[in-house]
């Protein structure tokens, strides 16, 4: 084996398995009009015969095991029938598909509350073999071929039910505007500012003392300040705002190091029991391997040994 196909193996392994959830490998061997191609691996989702009997619409998840650039592919194969023009049956695909997009956009984006399908229509660039792909969409790495591909084809073959028995509502629907999706991140200046809006908010809701939200907020920055100075924690400094606690201490450590800062401020104002935000907490902090918290760090219960070192310990800080 050359170094070449060594690469092009490594490459290819991961997309192969991600198919290999959907059937297996005999079942998943492609095929065109019938002759078996083992350079693709092919879940055929269904078919649909167009009215005018031209033509199938088959609607699949694709790979080609020699081009693992490319990625998994799925999407709607016009298939030309025997007898018939392929060049009049690809015109009649791509006047379907127009009439078809618009709706399959609308229900793709209804139905998937975190994605926005709106540019991710592709265009074939080839229509050979007697096969046309009016469009395809690339299956994100992050997405399982099951539970994402196979929905996908299903609403959009659902669409194309519904146009052939006449079930579409006449025109077509408002064209959906491009989703807003937040880009949440953790451990970004944009987190430390989430983090310290979260601390003022809540004791602005707690208290009617104006100076709070912002004293309350200066304790944070001197608990940390202070926080490395000891050697409990660290700034990291391959991200923007990160800081991990050191290995020797662990989640119980960390969960009272974090409540009993809290509690200090609470104290302060005459807030019993003052809760930490802790989703804005985590997404700052993390373990000293840089694996994160989990929000089930809220729930722990230190023994009495960690609480008794810790309050201690924490005692000792100047924190105003």
């Amino acid at each position: 084996m050359s170094s070449t196909d060594s690469w092009l193996n490594n490459a290819s392994e991961y997309h192969q398995k991600r198919m290999l959830s959907l059937a297996s490998r005999e079942d998943l061997i492609g095929s065109v009009r019938g002759v078996k191609d083992k350079k693709y691996m092919m879940y055929r989702h269904s078919v649909i015969d167009s009215p005018d009997d031209g033509r199938k619409y088959e609607f699949l998840i694709e790979y080609d095991i020699f081009n693992p650039s490319q990625g998994i592919y799925l999407g709607c194969k016009s298939v030309t029938l025997p007898g018939f023009s392929h060049n009049l049956q690809i015109a009649h695909a791509i006047d379907d598909w127009e009439k078809l997009h618009p709706f399959a956009l609308q229900r793709l984006n209804n139905i998937f509350v975190n994605k926005d399908f709106t540019h991710r229509f592709r265009q074939t660039d080839n229509a050979h073999n007697g096969t046309f792909w009016p469009f395809w969409i690339s299956l994100y790495e992050d997405e399982d071929p099951r539970e994402v591909g196979c929905r996908i084809l299903e609403i959009i073959s659902g669409v194309y039910k519904d146009y052939f028995s006449g079930r579409l509502p006449q025109g077509s629907p408002k064209i959906s505007t491009p989703k807003i999706l937040n880009v949440e991140t953790a451990f970004t200046f944009d987190a430390f500012e989430n983090f310290k809006e979260k601390v003022k908010k809540i004791l602005r809701r707690k208290t009617a003392i104006k100076s709070a939200p912002d004293n309350g907020w200066s304790m944070i920055e001197k608990f940390l300040e202070e926080a490395e100075k000891h050697g409990w924690f660290r700034r990291l400094r391959g991200y923007e705002a990160a800081w991990c606690i050191n290995e020797e201490y662990g989640d119980v450590d960390f969960h009272f190091i974090i409540k009993y800062l809290f509690e200090r401020i609470g104290e302060k104002y005459n807030i019993p029991a003052l809760s930490p935000p802790w989703t804005a907490i985590t997404g700052i902090f993390m373990r000293h391997d840089e694996t994160i918290y989990k929000s089930q760090i809220k729930t722990l219960s230190p023994a009495a040994p960690v609480r008794n070192y810790w309050r201690d310990e924490l005692k000792k800080l100047e924190l105003e």
